[in-house]
């Protein structure tokens, strides 16, 4: 066996602890993108969505931010003590060192090292003195050594940042300025050089993140061109492109535009998944930087006039938001008068009920899927969920979870044309096909069917695909997909 020097050895011991995505995923259990997920302190306050570090789905998720930490003169703290740091948990007692959450996450890092931990600083409620602490080289340093302090007393891998929103928009109390555009790109700048200087004397890599917007008019307001080179990853918040701020019942979270939309040409070219992430990356951001941004709850509208089965209706009762595991509730009751719907453009459902006039936009097991494969085909950097307790185990297990999951540890060939999953093309698929053609069913058996369907990659299922997939049962072509 040949010896490798010691000091080689030292020496890329250092710089892989430093570096560790170089070695990321080597176990094919362990997914090749990576799985965000946001965990809310206040859920265990709440009687029906009751959510823990235990219900985390560890070994499906690569990252945890939990949400949130505060500013408090100009440092980085708490807010709830008792649930981050107080609160027993399973076999915590009075002299644990540290209970609550926090204690909990370091247990749970023990079994799945694999998964890094980062405290999420801000939020929409918790965002308005961002500006104060971004404003002059002392607030800077002041705020990023305190973050430093804060996630080597509580043993976190980074520090998210999630500032709704510089310049504009956010809560009303906010205080913004004009320079925070500029200032949030020096606050990114200070706090990556805080940070790899603990972790050049800590041996290790600490992870820098942020929580992006997804509109054009908040994205103007930062700099990605710039800030981007300070960050591990980015975290886009592609979702709440409407909600109940608005009268118009329309979708959470589309892939794509709708072009029957009837909103203001800017809204609707520009509020949907594609868009922001082509807008991230045309300013220079690295694709396999940016996450994109899931929802696991659902934005709803009653007393919703026209519209096509609600869609794109008026509504004069908007709904707060509620829950995946509830809408899933609803899917699984239909005595409760509610049809499940999809948009073959935005590729996204929604449900309807025409008595009590609801509409329901959300995300579920399908458009989950394709947003995983649209991450795969452009390659991202992976998914990032907001928030983990809308998958709720006490109702429907990790559902969407597994979905993210399945798609980046899966390394079974698709077939196109093999719209049942069986591993074959055959009649019995283009049984399938010609049932979604002639709308008798709405999808297709497995969540990849739609794009296996497109046969000639034109980004449409039509007659075309059709004809391609009955030659090639026919043998009259030897190859599909056939490129248009």
């Amino acid at each position: 066996m040949k010896k490798i020097p010691l000091l080689m050895l030292l020496s890329a011991i250092i710089f892989l602890s430093l570096h560790p995505t170089l070695s990321y995923a080597q176990d094919d259990s362990l997914p090749t993108k990576r799985i965000v997920g946001y965990f809310a302190e206040w859920n265990i306050y709440l009687e029906n969505n009751y959510y823990e570090v235990s219900d985390i789905p560890w070994d499906m998720v690569t990252h945890i931010n939990y949400a949130f930490a505060k500013i408090e003169n100009g440092r980085i703290a708490i807010i709830d003590k008792w649930a981050a740091i107080q609160k027993p948990f399973g076999d915590d007692t009075w002299d644990t060192p540290i209970r609550g959450h926090f204690g909990q996450l370091i247990k749970y890092k023990e079994q799945y090292p694999h998964v890094k931990t980062l405290i999420s600083v801000g939020g929409w409620t918790e965002s308005k003195y961002f500006s104060d602490v971004a404003l002059t080289e002392e607030s800077r340093n002041t705020f990023a050594d305190s973050c430093v302090e804060f996630i080597r007393t509580y043993r976190f891998d980074g520090v998210d940042i999630d500032w709704e929103y510089p310049v504009s928009g956010g809560m009303p109390e906010n205080i913004r300025r004009p320079e925070d555009k500029q200032n949030f790109t020096l606050l990114l700048k200070c706090l990556r050089e805080k940070l790899d200087a603990a972790g050049a004397e800590d041996g290790k890599h600490y992870l820098l993140t942020i929580a992006a917007p997804a509109g054009s008019f908040n994205i103007k307001n930062t700099e990605p061109e710039i800030y981007h080179q300070y960050l591990d990853f980015i975290n886009i918040m592609t979702y709440d492109y409407s909600g109940s701020w608005e009268n118009v019942a329309n979708h959470l979270a589309p892939l794509y535009m709708n072009p029957n939309d009837p909103s203001y040409p800017e809204r609707k070219e520009k509020f949907n998944v594609d868009w922001t992430v082509k807008e991230y990356l045309r300013l220079g951001v690295p694709a396999e930087k940016i996450n994109v941004g899931v929802p696991y709850y659902a934005a709803g509208w009653q007393e919703v006039n026209g519209g096509i089965n609600g869609l794109f209706g008026t509504s004069s009762k908007p709904l707060s938001s509620t829950q995946f595991h509830y809408i899933n509730s609803l899917l699984k009751s239909p005595d409760l008068g509610f049809t499940r719907y999809w948009d073959e453009y935005a590729m996204v459902p929604y449900l309807w009920n025409p008595e009590s006039a609801t509409f329901y936009s959300y995300e579920d097991e399908i458009s989950l899927k394709n947003k995983c494969d649209y991450v795969i085909e452009n390659n991202l950097g992976g998914i990032m969920i907001w928030e983990l307790s809308g998958d709720y185990p006490a109702e429907g297990g990790t559902t969407l979870t597994s979905v993210i999951y399945d798609s980046f540890t899966s390394f079974k060939d698709e077939i196109y044309g093999d719209l049942n999953g069986d591993g074959k093309v055959n009649s019995s698929d283009l049984a399938i096909l010609k049932r979604y053609m002639l709308r008798a069913i709405s999808d297709f058996p497995i969540p990849e069917g739609r794009k296996l369907a497109d046969l000639n990659r034109d980004g449409n299922v039509n007659s075309t695909d059709y004809s391609i997939l009955k030659r090639y049962i026919l043998k009259a072509i030897d190859n599909i997909p056939v490129d248009d």
